[in-house]
């Protein structure tokens, strides 16, 4: 189960052009080349395919039905609609000049190309951008980790819980957010280390592990309805609470948790990162009185399960 480790994968280009023979000039050479693509032949396309996926970089013509290149570049970083290591390069139907590259580069754009260039050029310029968001992406991740377990920390968790919901609303998939807290009566407390070991050790690879407090922890799920995710804080519970008892001579640890969970992520208005708040709105529920129900689900006032 990786923490703060994303999985390796193709780099993702989102292509907003509309012309389809010029989308289909620039897949053919970013296929063979390893990275994956998307397209969009619109203003309001691209901003429908941002919010289902998370590109490695955008590919963005200048004259783009719907909206003016450089404003939508502008739009894109302001609004945050891409990450700030997101390469956005613009390209227009002709040879640039040096007050159209100022242009680009003003709006956020980190570059512009004209049409007709060669295609190792085109790859090699992608390839060195790419290489600039991974150094800094890298950067990035030095503060979204919790360097006592080596998951994320809180900001780190809320970052994930985007980027899995937007693969998830790409894909139609159930996604789940299972939030728990572990205080076992030892000398120490709970060991926040042995938590996170027990994690990794007992989760799924595709799952994102999070710590959101001292004691606190949460996974998020994909695939995972509402079902699985009560078995999974059942699983947890069993395993977390015996460990901490078995052959040590100390009591049971007490185990809380909140969970909530959608069926399908592509549901009209449905905000990922409401999953964390109420997987979290529900543990503090359970902890608070922990009698009505030391596994609770999420739903309209948070109910005991």
């Amino acid at each position: 189960m990786p923490s703060a480790r994303a999985a390796t994968r193709s780099p993702l280009v989102l292509i907003a052009d509309g012309h389809e023979w010029f989308s289909r000039a620039l897949e053919s050479v970013l296929v063979p080349g390893g990275y994956s693509v998307v397209k969009a032949y619109t203003a309001s396309g691209l901003l429908e395919e941002l919010e289902r996926t998370d590109p490695a970089a955008v590919i963005l013509a200048v004259d783009l039905p719907g909206g003016e290149g450089l404003n939508l570049c502008r739009m894109l970083r302001a609004d945050t609609l891409v990450t700030p290591s997101t390469a956005i390069i613009l390209t227009q139907p002709s040879p640039t000049t040096r007050r159209e590259i100022l242009a680009a580069l003003r709006a956020g754009a980190a570059e512009l190309w004209g049409q007709r260039l060669d295609a190792e050029e085109l790859l090699l310029r992608l390839a060195a951008q790419l290489r600039a968001k991974g150094d800094a992406d890298h950067a990035w991740a030095e503060g979204l980790v919790d360097h006592a377990t080596q998951l994320y920390n809180g900001r780190g968790l809320a970052r994930r819980v985007r980027e899995l919901g937007a693969e998830a609303r790409r894909r139609s998939a159930p996604l789940a957010c299972v939030a728990f807290s572990v205080d076992a009566a030892d000398a120490n407390g709970a060991s926040a280390e042995r938590v996170a070991r027990t994690l990794r050790e007992t989760g799924r690879t595709s799952d994102a592990l999070g710590r959101i407090g001292p004691r606190e922890f949460a996974v998020i799920a994909p695939e995972t309805g509402a079902d699985a995710a009560l078995r999974l804080a059942q699983r947890l519970s069993r395993v977390l609470t015996g460990r901490s008892s078995r052959g040590m001579g100390v009591a049971p640890a007490e185990f809380v948790a909140g969970y909530d969970a959608v069926a399908d992520a592509a549901v009209a208005k449905f905000d990922p990162t409401t999953l964390l708040a109420h997987a979290s709105a529900a543990l503090a529920a359970a902890a608070r009185d922990p009698t009505a129900g030391r596994i609770r689900r999420f739903e309209n006032g948070v109910r005991p399960t």
